[in-house]
């Protein structure tokens, strides 16, 4: 029977994510990014406790920051 988790898959997301991620940092603006240095290691400490809740509740937030920013005027 074949494991349900594959480190390999699992470095290839993550470095996809990451890959994502950085892509639409390259279009926030300067303030946005300092706010977001702010809340990364937060939603760091929140899934290291184990609160998905907050954690969920942050990464909404970073989200509406990122998304709001590609869609305003520059």
């Amino acid at each position: 029977m074949r494991e349900q988790f594959d480190p390999d898959l699992d470095s290839v997301a993550d470095a996809e994510d990451a890959a994502e991620f950085k892509r639409a940092l390259v279009g926030v603006s300067a303030d946005h990014r300092r706010v977001l240095q702010v809340l990364l290691p937060r939603l760091a400490a929140l899934q290291e406790r184990g609160d998905s809740a907050a954690a969920l509740r942050l990464i909404a937030e970073i989200k509406h920051i990122v998304v709001s920013e590609e869609r305003s005027p520059h």
